[in-house]
């Protein structure tokens, strides 16, 4: 027998049904340091621009790309200073410079 059901679309829970499969990343924690018994671990967090972002303010670009070089907040133990996405990119690691260590994505709205 043939279902008259209309097939759903392969979403995830609390994705909209139009949802393309596109994530950003939102946060990272980090680890500077040697080796896994020292160093620091930190958090980076992307600001939430959600009232600037309906504005026709021209966003700015990371240089030499079409990327948006977004603010966000790098948590370290009781400072919080604002950085960059540019900064973000950054996080690769090697000597004694910060590794990503966690990604947090959600989906892209």
């Amino acid at each position: 027998a043939m279902s008259v059901e209309p097939e759903q679309p392969p979403v995830g829970p609390g994705l909209p049904h139009d949802f393309q499969g596109l994530y950003e990343l939102f946060a990272v924690v980090t680890h500077k340091g040697r080796d896994a018994d020292g160093g620091h671990y930190m958090g980076w967090v992307k600001a939430d621009n959600t009232a600037s972002a309906g504005s026709d303010k021209k966003r700015e670009k990371i240089a030499d790309s079409d990327e948006d070089n977004d603010d966000w907040f790098v948590f370290d133990d009781d400072e919080v200073s604002p950085c960059k996405t540019e900064d973000i990119l950054k996080l690769k690691g090697g000597g004694d410079w910060h590794m990503s260590y966690l990604n947090f994505y959600r989906a892209k709205k």
